[in-house]
């Protein structure tokens, strides 16, 4: 039976009895940090992977120190088997903590620190094989992509706009008219045979599941380059067979069929997308104890 706790600054409560104070700078300056993990047969997936993402993310803020007196290697596990969550997703988030009202860091700073688990289902496989659609939006965002942090404001805004177009997700385009990530994915391609992605740099959140995804494919022969495109790379109808895919924690990879108006490739999901998918669900399977779900390919 799922019940919704919550860890809290050291202690494990139910959801409803967390209390934050009012001047916490997370909740009136967006001061801090997010990190989801997903979760498979009540275990959680890639954990050690993504706590050393929220490490990076909050030395790039400053608040290196917040997690010395919370083990989350220990703790996150306890808050699934305590929540009952078998599949879905742990969120955690850490700010700054509560200080009066200034721009300035307070010193010291007392970080909150919190974290809850909550079931959410994975994609159906005619979800998956149905593929989805990408709103393409002027990335307006700020210069620090690479730090998962919770000022979300354009995030939240671009997505809503994808929602209003008819589309599942938003996708960030530069000024130069190359694509740089989803609202909450990062994007491949898969132009000429190769498997193309946003390199690694301050507009993109270096996702775990893309890291994933690159392994796989180098794994399995593809030929992979960290190395920005353009929307008429993948929907012109010259080329060999183009695709498109977002990955991310809760929905591993998502095969893309169209962009606003435009088909991608025949306007299903492409081989290379299947195979790779194939690839990341077997792994997470064998991961987490349960048999691998049938082949997509």
């Amino acid at each position: 039976m799922e019940t919704e706790i919550l860890y809290l600054n050291g202690e494990f409560m139910s959801l409803a009895e967390g209390l934050i104070g009012v001047e916490d700078r997370g909740f009136q300056l967006g001061d801090g940090v997010y990190e989801v993990i997903k979760v498979m047969n009540g275990r959680l997936v890639w954990a050690e992977d993504h706590l050393e993402r929220l490490s990076r993310s909050l030395v790039e803020v400053r608040l290196s120190e917040a997690l010395q007196d919370h083990p989350l290697p220990s703790v996150l596990p306890e808050l699934v088997r305590r929540s009952g969550v078998e599949q879905g997703m742990v969120y955690i988030q850490v700010t700054r903590g509560s200080a009066p009202r200034e721009f300035v860091f307070p010193h010291p700073p007392c970080p909150t620190v919190l974290a809850y688990a909550r079931s959410r289902p994975a994609p159906t496989v005619e979800t998956i094989l149905g593929g989805i659609v990408l709103h393409a939006v002027r990335d307006q965002r700020w210069a620090r992509c690479d730090i998962k942090s919770t000022n979300l404001l354009a995030a939240v805004l671009a997505k809503e706009e994808a929602r209003e177009a008819g589309a599942h997700e938003a996708l960030f385009m530069a000024p130069d008219g190359m694509v740089r990530e989803g609202g909450s994915s990062n994007v491949f391609a898969v132009v000429d045979g190769t498997l193309r992605t946003h390199p690694l740099d301050h507009r993109i959140l270096g996702g775990i599941t893309r890291r994933r995804v690159i392994e796989m494919a180098r794994d399995r022969g593809y030929r992979v380059e960290e190395r920005g495109f353009t929307l008429d790379e993948v929907l012109s109808p010259a080329g060999a067979g183009p695709e498109l895919f977002v990955a991310a924690t809760l929905i591993d990879v998502m095969p893309v069929v169209r962009v606003d108006g435009r088909v991608v490739g025949k306007g299903r999901p492409g081989p290379v997308t299947l195979a790779l998918l194939d690839a990341l669900r077997r792994e997470q399977a064998l991961l987490v104890g349960v048999r691998p779900p049938p082949a997509l390919t």
